[in-house]
C-alpha cells in the first residue's frame, strides 16, 4: 500500500495559511494466485415487488458470479420473503454447475424479512470461511424491511457485529422503493459498498463491479487517524467517511482498498503564521490489513507527520483543487435536494454558475469535470421543472455518496444517459 500527501496552501488575512492536505492511498495489483479466496453469499429478495424483470436480472447476476470465481472461491445463495431459504449451499464453481437451474426455481413471494435472510447468510459464510478468505454478504432488495427485525439501528448493528467478526456486507437497492438510508447504513457498518440499481438491466454490471473489486482487493479495514498539529487552529475532513473520536484523534473508516481505485482523504486546515519556516500541521496514522504476496492478510501501521513549508503567495496543486471542487459538487447535490423539499427548485441554478467559475479559475476542467458539470446541469433543470421523483433523489444521493467516499471509479456506472439541457456553458 502506497501513501502520498499533497499540500495546497494560500495565505489568509492574519498571516496564517489555509491548507488543503490530500492523502492518497494506492493499492498494488496482485497476481491471481496471490489474492485471498472469496467466500460470498448472495441474499436475494424474492418478495412480490421483485416479480418480473427485477428477479430475472438478479438471478442472471448470480449465475454470472459463479463464472467469475476462481476454483478456490465459494459462493452460496439465500432467497427470502417472510422466510429465508438456502437456494445454494457454500461451494465452488465446479460444485455448482446446477446453480442457474436452482436460481430459475426462485419464485416471488410475500413480505420482506431482511434480518432473517442476513442471519442465514452470516451462518453460511461462517461455516465456509477459512483463515485467509474474504467473507461478504451481497444483499439485493427492492423494498423495506417489514418483518423480523425492522428497526434500522438493529439491522445496522447486525452488520457491524458481522464486520467485527470478519464478515462484510454490501447492498444493492433496486428501483424507487427501497430504503436507501438503511441500505447505506448497513453497508457502512458492514465495511462494504452500497449500489443503486435504477433499471434491472444494470444489475449484472454492478454485481460484476462489486465482485471485480473483491478480486482486486489490496487491503481491508483501512482506517485513517487524524490529529491536529501544534501549529494548527482548526482541521476539517471534507470527505464523508464514518468516523469516531478516540482521545485527540479522529478515526475515519475508509473501508477496503482496491488496485484500480485509489482512496483519498481531503483535509482543510487553518494554520497559524509561520515564524521559523515550517509548521507542524497534522499527524496521520494509517492502519490496514494488507493482502500479502502469499494471499494472506498482514496488519500494517503507517505514521505520516505533515509539515508545511509555505511559499510566498501560496502554492496551488491542481489535483487537490480538483478534489475540492468535486466534493463541493457532491454537497451541492445534497443541498439542492433539501432546498427542493422546501419548495426552492432554483437552488442549483443560482449556485451552479459560481461553482463553474471556480472550475475555470482552478484550471480543473477535464473529461471528468465536464461529465460532472453536465450532470449538475441536468439536475438543475429537473428541479426547476417539477418536484423530483424517488428515482431522481436516489440517483443524486448515490452520486454524492460515491464522491464523498472517494469512489470516483464507481461513478462510471451511475450516470444518466440523456443529454444536458440546451444552452449549457462549459469552461
Amino acid at each position: 500500500m502506497k501513501t502520498l500527501v499533497l499540500l495546497d496552501h494560500e495565505p489568509v488575512a492574519d498571516g496564517g495559511w489555509m491548507v488543503h492536505a490530500l492523502l492518497r492511498l494506492e493499492g498494488e495489483a496482485r497476481l491471481q494466485s496471490e489474492r485471498p479466496p472469496l467466500n460470498l453469499c448472495l441474499v436475494l429478495d424474492r418478495s412480490g415487488s421483485m416479480a418480473g424483470e427485477k428477479l430475472h436480472a438478479a438471478r442472471r447476476a448470480a449465475a454470472g458470479l459463479v463464472r467469475r470465481l476462481a476454483p478456490t472461491d465459494r459462493v452460496s445463495v439465500v432467497a427470502f420473503d417472510e422466510r429465508a431459504d438456502v437456494v445454494a449451499w457454500p461451494g465452488t464453481g465446479a460444485d455448482q454447475e446446477d446453480l442457474p437451474l436452482l436460481l430459475e426455481g426462485i419464485e416471488p413471494g410475500g413480505i420482506t424479512n431482511l434480518s432473517a435472510a442476513w442471519l442465514r447468510a452470516r451462518d453460511l459464510l461462517a461455516a465456509a470461511r477459512t483463515d485467509d478468505s474474504v467473507d461478504r454478504i451481497l444483499l439485493l432488495t427492492d423494498g423495506q424491511a417489514n418483518a423480523g427485525l425492522t428497526d434500522p439501528a438493529q439491522l445496522t448493528g447486525l452488520c457491524r457485529v458481522g464486520a467485527a467478526a470478519g464478515i462484510g456486507t454490501s447492498t444493492f437497492g433496486f428501483g424507487a422503493d427501497f430504503d436507501e438510508e438503511l441500505l447505506r447504513a448497513m453497508a457502512d457498518a458492514g465495511g462494504g459498498n452500497t449500489w443503486y440499481i435504477e433499471q434491472p438491466d444494470q444489475a449484472p454490471t454492478l454485481f460484476a463491479e462489486e465482485v471485480q473489486g473483491l478480486l482486486e482487493l489490496c487491503a481491508q479495514n483501512v482506517r485513517v487517524g487524524v490529529a491536529a498539529g501544534p501549529d494548527t487552529e482548526a482541521v476539517k475532513v471534507l470527505h464523508d467517511y464514518p468516523s469516531q473520536v478516540e482521545g485527540d484523534v479522529l478515526w475515519l473508516e475508509v473501508g477496503d482498498l482496491y488496485a484500480r481505485e485509489p482512496r483519498r482523504v481531503l483535509l482543510e486546515l487553518l494554520v497559524d503564521p509561520v515564524e521559523d519556516g515550517a509548521a507542524r500541521i497534522a499527524h496521520l496514522t494509517v492502519t490496514a490489513h494488507v493482502v500479502t504476496a502469499g494471499g494472506g492478510l498482514e496488519r500494517h501501521d503507517i505514521d505520516i507527520p505533515i509539515t508545511l513549508h509555505p511559499v510566498d503567495g501560496g502554492r496551488a496543486i491542481p489535483e487537490v483543487r480538483k478534489e475540492v471542487l468535486l466534493l463541493e459538487a457532491a454537497r451541492l447535490r445534497e443541498q439542492a435536494l433539501r432546498a427542493r423539499e422546501h419548495g426552492d427548485g432554483g437552488y442549483t441554478a443560482r449556485l451552479l454558475p459560481d461553482w463553474q467559475d471556480r472550475v475555470r479559475e482552478a484550471g480543473a476542467f477535464d473529461a471528468e469535470m465536464e461529465e460532472e458539470m453536465d450532470d449538475l446541469q441536468r439536475l438543475s433543470v429537473r428541479l426547476q421543472e417539477s418536484a423530483p421523483d424517488a428515482t431522481d433523489v436516489k440517483y443524486a444521493k448515490q452520486r454524492a455518496h460515491l464522491r464523498q467516499r472517494s469512489r470516483s471509479g464507481s461513478l462510471r456506472h451511475v450516470r444518466r444517459a440523456d443529454p444536458p439541457a440546451e444552452g449549457d456553458a462549459h469552461p
